[in-house]
Parts: C-alpha cells; structure tokens; sequence
C-alpha cells in the first residue's frame, strides 16, 4: 500500500483502523481553495446563475440555502465540473479550471480534489458497498485491489460504516446510504465535497447524524464542505459561512450570526421563518 495515499492511525472505536491521511488539508486551513467570478447560466431561455461571485476557504463549511430553483444546485454542479456555465471563472486553488466558456486542461489536474454527494445516493443496486466503493478509484485510476480496499474500509471508518462493507444498498436505510455515499466521495480524497441536499429525503434525527458526519470531517480531517440544505439549526451552528441565494444571485454572504441575527434582507427573514417553521 502507498504510504503517500493511505495513513494508519489509531480509530477511537476500532484498533488499527486506517483512516485518510488529511495532514495537507488541516495546513492549508483558511487558503483560499475555489474562487467563482461572473457566473452566469440559463437553462432553455431561464437565467438560473446572474453574474454569480463565489469563494470557499479551505477546511471551510459554507451552507448554501434559498428556494428551488435559486441557483444553488447550479451553482455546485458548476463547481463540481457537471455543469459547464455559460459565462465566468472557476479556480480551484491556483488553478483555473473554467474560463471563456470551456473547461480548460487545469480542471484534469484538480478534479479529483472535488467529491460530490446527492440526494439520491446513486449507489449500484447490484453491488455491495465495498464494490461501490472501489469501482471508480479502480477503473480510474487504475489501484490495485488490496490497496481500493483498505481506502474503502478507511473512508468508512470516517462515517461509522466500516461494518457494513459486505453489506449491499438494498440492505441499508436512507442514512445508512447516504453515509455510503460520502464514504465512496471520500475515496478520491477530495480537497472539497459538495453535498446537494443530501438529508432532504431523511426524518430529522437521521438528517442530524448524516449532518453531525459532515461536521467531524471538517474538523478532523480539514475537508471543506459547501452544502445546500434547508436544516437552520445546522447552519447556525456549524457553518463557517452562509450563502442565500435569490432569483439566481447571491443576496447575502455572511457569518452565520450576521446573517440569521442581524440580517436586514427581507428575503432571507422570509425564508428562514418558512423553513424553520
């Protein structure tokens, strides 16, 4: 096993368990790691993103809230190379990765730093989750077996799902699967994991723990996260900082206290006593 993708230290509920190396993550805490300018994207004749200005920290939670069809996912899927926009920038670290209407050859080198998770947890009926898992580590980027798997059981180590590896989708609960499916983001070692409203489907308790997993990665292991979510108490409380989104542009950007404590947008009071509520 190569050292340089896997390290092994002690887990708190399993010996020798290995789990992901994130010392390079936790140094670059507070670098700036993607940066979005003028933004711009319609969809048959509607404009979803106007002039969108975006910026993320390293080792940062950013929770992106709004109603449907704001932006949000757009703007995410933008990010995560699934949505081409049709004006703007996108850098990731140092790297442009989108400009003048094309993804350039820099996005090849940082793809891999951005794991994205959905709503729909998009695992492979058939398989089991140690399959699921490898699959795409594997085909590529060609590892070895012995090595896809100790990543596996490392990444679901990370989310409290180490024992269910054999298990297959069917067998598991809606947070049971979406637990999976970050575990299998994590397998890429992502820099940044986008999450699309990943609790949406779930009650609220379930919600919380897929929620309180997203939190431990950030402060243990330096993983930045931007999620859109409608879950309040989870932005008040563990959001670095909160985007709200309004008719395709970002009405507020502030820290959680400033936004939902001192905000003056009407909007977003309107939005957040309809959620909380």
């Amino acid at each position: 096993m190569n050292p340089a993708h896997l390290a092994l230290k002690k887990a708190p509920t399993m010996d020798n368990a290995p789990t992901l190396d994130t010392t390079e993550q936790a140094s670059r805490k507070g670098e700036v790691l993607v940066s979005a300018r003028g933004l711009e994207k319609s969809f048959y004749g509607r404009t979803i993103l106007k002039h969108v200005d975006f910026e993320m920290k390293a080792g940062d939670i950013t929770v992106i809230i709004g109603k449907s069809g704001s932006g949000k996912s757009t703007l995410l899927r933008a990010i995560a190379g699934l949505t081409d926009p049709d004006n703007g920038e996108i850098s990731i670290g140092e790297k442009t990765v989108f400009a003048d209407g094309a993804r350039t050859k820099e996005w090849n080198t940082v793809k891999s730093d951005v794991g994205m998770v959905f709503q729909t947890y998009t695992l492979w009926p058939h398989m089991n989750v140690l399959e699921n898992l490898i699959l795409a580590p594997r085909k590529r980027l060609g590892m070895k077996a012995g090595e896809a798997r100790d990543r596996a059981e490392a990444a679901l180590e990370e989310v409290g799902m180490r024992h269910h590896i054999l298990s297959r989708s069917t067998q598991l609960s809606g947070g049971e699967r979406q637990r999976v499916a970050i575990a299998r983001a994590l397998m890429m070692k992502p820099k940044l994991l986008l999450c699309d409203e990943i609790t949406s489907a779930l009650d609220p308790p379930v919600a919380a723990e897929v929620l309180e997993v997203l939190r431990r990665l950030k402060e243990e292991d330096g993983i930045a996260l931007a999620l859109v979510t409608h879950d309040m108490a989870f932005a008040s409380k563990a959001a670095d900082r909160v985007v709200f989104f309004h008719e395709g542009e970002i009405a507020v950007n502030a820290a959680p206290a400033e936004a939902f404590d001192h905000c003056t947008n009407e909007e977003l009071k309107r939005f957040v006593d309809a959620v909380r509520f």
